[in-house]
């Protein structure tokens, strides 16, 4: 009994040591807890400045965080507070720092859609991830954000939070904070917003580059829309106001900054990195990235140089910038390398950047895609088509197409003379012949993302598509058929060295690189005798190919372009199609294309576009297109391949035929010199030879006597 006494209170002992060690330990990590929680805050994290650099190693620029300039909660317009408030925490006011609603919600979106994107995140919540924790997914990381949120509900009153919080979101092209953010899209003060204006500002933060009116005008006003309904909802304006307040115009004259060196490069740069880190937006502001760029600086001068030097004669439109403007862009086509970009001539004052935001028809300089897919389907450029007249019928419609100044040509043409000189009839036909799924097909796997039109007018450039887009699809007939994304960045790193993006290496092969280099091959008569850009046939002293395009009335002028190393994209035209350009693409957008060329590859030895193995070259008969012979009037032409002519030229085939010598007619009965005589087919004599006579001799003995004795 004793012993059994001693067992139980020792147990009982054990256990309440253990008990009061849990306790203890509990008490201690509240208390800690409780500790930390009201010890002052550490300073917010800084953002570290991002570098660029062109691709010799040289600084380009810098982007950073520094432009932000705080205001108080008592500068912010009580609008603009409600319209923030509402689309990103209306019960900001009510709760302490955590909405378990908003929690529960999106936990349920999260298990439904089996992924984690939907967000719970409170404004303090925000500021908190923000200005203490870095942009790395982890469960650590969201308990240290709720720590700190919870941290700043306990020592910060809501309205400082709130201040902290409005100048610390980004709201896009470098804008941190509210009083920067309403310089930069309305070049205004917060206090002379108007509600329209306040509710694109409230609703950018959620996607600064998507709802950028300057970027996407649409997606800029359907996002102002959702803002005030917002705010309807929410109680914090009327039904009139909604209907007010949707309707009012939005004028974007934004702000003269000083102008970066290659602004509209680095405007695609900043794009860039934000589809290479999509979930963290406005990153390449703070995480301190080492930027290897494409650019080539020489280059980007010189092209802005010839841009300017080139356009017709500038008048400035209404809001004050000079037009006609235009965009080059230039690219490596062996690795999709943007070397030089301009995106207009007036950059202080414009952030429209032409050649990645224009969508303008490119007129025939989209032909090449035409006939790229027409020689992947067994053309030849030696197939010839009658460039006659056509009408097409189309439902109740009537199409025809016609060539410059309506001018109407017959006969027939090759289809390397039809691409030289941009017959639209032939174009037209062709693209009749082979079909619009196969172009369409086609133009996309080049790059092309911009909706086109699936009508016969697609044959003649219809569709609209920026000079990024069109410089891009050239490259795999300048490169042998591989399909490159263009892109401005080699690699991106962090202070440590380390890469954390590196651009593709391994590309694909979109098209045949026989067919690449027909197309070529055909492109090169472009700057020939008879094609479109003759007129700087020699200016480029090295092998060249390339193809202009003018849209109707001269609005669009376009010259691609391109030699093994360097392909060169230039646009130029009025922004709102104000007036008609002094002339076609040979006149406008050829020169300048050329002028740059000159100058980028000055010092750089000429190449030779590389000719694939299954390329044949051959003699052909220029007017037939068949295999030549010795009386045809010969030509030299490529060939994939098995679509070679096979048979020789019936036009000008040579037959044997006697005839008679004295009159080289078919012999009659009285001829008596017969000789064998060559003639080509069809231009053989047909007629019976009426010259000899039944008694020759004697009528030449009498001719003699008659002619002695005159004498």
């Amino acid at each position: 009994m004793v012993l059994f006494w001693e067992k139980f209170r020792s147990r009982v002992w054990v256990n309440l040591n253990w008990s009061y060690i849990s306790l203890l330990s509990v008490l201690l990590l509240l208390g800690g807890l409780l500790v930390a929680l009201y010890l002052p805050l550490p300073p917010p994290q800084m953002p570290i400045a991002s570098e660029v650099y062109d691709q010799n190693y040289k600084l380009v620029t810098t982007f950073f965080l520094e432009n932000r300039s705080p205001v108080s909660l008592d500068e912010v317009p009580r609008f603009l507070i409600k319209a923030i408030l509402a689309v990103e925490d209306h019960r900001f006011y009510q709760h302490h720092g955590i909405n378990p609603g908003r929690i529960v919600k999106a936990l349920l979106y999260d298990i439904i859609h089996r992924r984690f994107e939907q967000g719970a995140s409170t404004i303090t919540q925000q500021l908190a991830k923000n200005a203490y924790l870095d942009q790395k997914r982890t469960f650590l990381r969201k308990l240290k954000e709720l720590f700190y949120t919870v941290k700043l509900e306990l020592q910060l009153p809501k309205n400082k939070i709130l201040e902290l919080y409005l100048n610390q979101i980004y709201f896009g092209h470098g804008a941190y904070g509210l009083k920067i953010a309403a310089q930069t899209y309305f070049g205004k003060e917060l206090r002379q917003l108007t509600p329209t204006e306040m509710a694109l500002l409230a609703g950018l933060p959620k996607g600064p580059a998507f709802y950028s009116p300057y970027f996407h005008p649409q997606a800029g006003r359907q996002r102002i829309v959702e803002v005030l309904q917002r705010m309807k909802a929410c109680n914090y304006i009327s039904n009139v106001q909604f209907e007010d307040y949707r309707s009012r115009p939005l004028h974007l004259p934004g702000i003269i900054n000083k102008v970066a060196p290659a602004p509209y490069f680095l405007d695609l740069l900043q794009d860039e990195v934000g589809r290479i880190f999509p979930k963290e937006p406005g990153l390449i502001y703070k995480a301190g990235f080492i930027i290897e760029s494409t650019l080539d600086m020489e280059m980007q001068k010189n092209a802005e140089h010839s841009m300017m030097e080139g356009l017709p004669k500038l008048l400035r439109d209404k809001q004050g910038l000079l037009q006609p403007q235009g965009a080059l862009v230039a690219i490596d086509p062996q690795t999709g390398a943007i070397r030089a970009l301009v995106g207009g001539i007036d950059a202080a004052r414009s952030q429209f950047n032409r050649a990645i935001q224009a969508h303008r028809q490119p007129g025939s300089a989209f032909k090449p895609i035409l006939y790229a897919s027409a020689l992947s389907h067994g053309y030849t450029l030696a197939n010839h088509m009658d460039c006659s007249p056509v009408t097409y019928q189309i439902g109740r419609q009537t199409y025809r197409p016609t060539d410059d100044n309506d001018q109407e040509r017959s006969g027939l043409l090759s289809l390397r003379q039809a691409l030289a000189s941009s017959n639209n009839v032939v174009a037209v036909k062709l693209l009749y012949q082979i079909g619009t799924a196969q172009v369409l097909s086609l133009a996309k796997k080049l790059g092309i993302i911009s909706p086109l039109p699936p009508g016969l007018s697609l044959a003649l450039g219809s569709g609209e598509v920026t000079p990024l887009e069109l410089a891009g699809s050239y490259l795999p007939f300048a490169n042998g058929g591989k399909n490159l994304a263009p892109t401005t960045i080699w690699r991106i790193l962090d202070r440590e060295g380390r890469v954390l993006y590196q651009a593709p290496t391994e590309h694909p092969t979109v098209i045949d690189p026989g067919v690449a280099y027909l197309v070529t091959q055909a492109l090169s008569s472009v700057l020939q005798k008879g094609g479109t850009a003759a007129n700087i046939e020699g200016i480029i002293n090295r092998p060249v190919a390339g193809k202009t395009g003018t849209t109707e009335e001269n609005h669009d002028a376009w010259f691609v372009g391109y030699t093994p190393d360097l392909l060169t994209c230039v646009y130029v035209g009025c922004d709102h199609n104000e007036r008609p350009l002094p002339g076609a693409a040979n006149r406008i957008a050829a020169p300048i294309w050329a002028d740059f060329m000159t100058k980028a590859l000055i010092n750089k030895p000429a190449l030779d576009f590389t000719i694939p193995n299954d390329i044949i070259q051959m003699d052909i008969c220029s007017e037939t297109g068949a295999k030549a012979t010795s009386f045809c009037p010969k030509q030299s032409e490529y060939f994939l391949a098995g679509t070679e002519p096979t048979e020789y030229c019936q036009k000008h085939r040579i037959i044997s035929i006697q005839v008679c010598k004295r009159s080289g007619l078919l012999p009659g009965p009285y001829c008596r010199e017969l000789e064998v005589r060559q003639f080509k087919l069809g231009e053989q004599p047909t007629e019976i030879c009426n010259v000899c006579q039944k008694h020759p001799y004697f009528f030449d003995w009498l001719r003699r006597i008659f002619k002695s004795r005159s004498e």
